[in-house]
């Protein structure tokens, strides 16, 4: 992979800003695209983790027996009611070979 810098020959960096700076804007004279981001901004993001793993992956809430426990917790926990452990947030990232940074 090469990288690219802004110079006066190549002002790659500026051009990027540029055309992220229009597609805020477009994205945000869009109020589904601003309420969308609204609501995932307050998602606690082990929740949404572990939302994202289980579509992923198809699993239903007994799939994650061995790491959390009974099908009642893991839909507490879905649900904001209970929150992951550490523990469950060690066995979920071994299973899923994913960073435990993800849930926090």
């Amino acid at each position: 992979m090469t990288t690219s810098e802004d110079t006066a020959e190549n002002p790659i960096l500026h051009l990027i800003n540029l055309i992220a700076a229009s597609i805020e804007r477009y994205e945000n004279s869009f109020e589904e695209v601003v309420e969308f981001e609204r609501a995932a901004d307050a998602l606690d993001p082990a929740i949404s983790t572990l939302r994202v793993i289980m579509n992923q992956n198809n699993l239903a809430y007994a799939d994650l027996k061995d790491e959390i426990g009974s099908k009642s917790l893991v839909s507490q926990i879905i649900n904001g009611n209970r929150s992951l452990t550490k523990d469950h947030i060690r066995k979920l990232s071994d299973r899923f070979h994913v960073s435990p940074e993800l849930f926090f």
